[in-house]
């Protein structure tokens, strides 16, 4: 059971890695509250990139660096629904319409994460094996959110 949830793990590094490379560059020119979202959910990115690394063993478990990101995380987390005015779709944003048909949906995802964020903090005291499997969650968690809610990469 472990070994195949160390494989999740790695597959949604990967994922991650692949997904902030090209955030990078789609970020360019983003201005005002879309530029602000899109440098948020990059932070989130990065730190999810840490975390990985933490809890995956690339680096060496460190508790109050895991209890550092998880703040980081549940911040964002809150500030994501006043980082999504009706209608802000200005380039090069790669939110969609359906954000604000399913308001209730995508707040709910914000608060998803903050909840797990909580919840990351919490396990960095019990451990790695606790940090990688709420990890796991966080991962799913925003991966759900981006397949509804933000444009498909080609």
């Amino acid at each position: 059971m472990q070994s195949k949830f160390s494989k999740f793990a790695l597959v949604l590094v990967a994922a991650s890695l692949a997904v902030g490379t090209t955030a990078v560059l789609a970020h360019k020119g983003a201005k005002g509250i879309v530029g602000k979202r899109m440098m948020t959910m990059k932070h989130m990115g990065d730190g999810m990139k840490d975390l990985a690394k933490l809890v995956t063993g690339k680096q060496p478990f460190n508790t109050s660096r895991v209890e550092s990101i998880a703040g980081m995380l549940k911040i964002h987390a809150a500030e994501i629904p006043s980082q999504f005015p009706k209608g802000s779709l200005q380039k090069p944003t790669e939110a969609l319409p359906i954000i604000w048909e399913k308001w209730d949906e995508f707040k709910a995802s914000a608060d998803e994460l903050a909840t797990l964020a909580v919840e990351l903090e919490k396990s960095a005291a019990v451990g790695k094996a606790a940090s990688l499997a709420v990890f796991a969650k966080i991962g799913k968690s925003c991966s759900s959110c981006h397949e509804v809610f933000r444009l498909k990469k080609e």
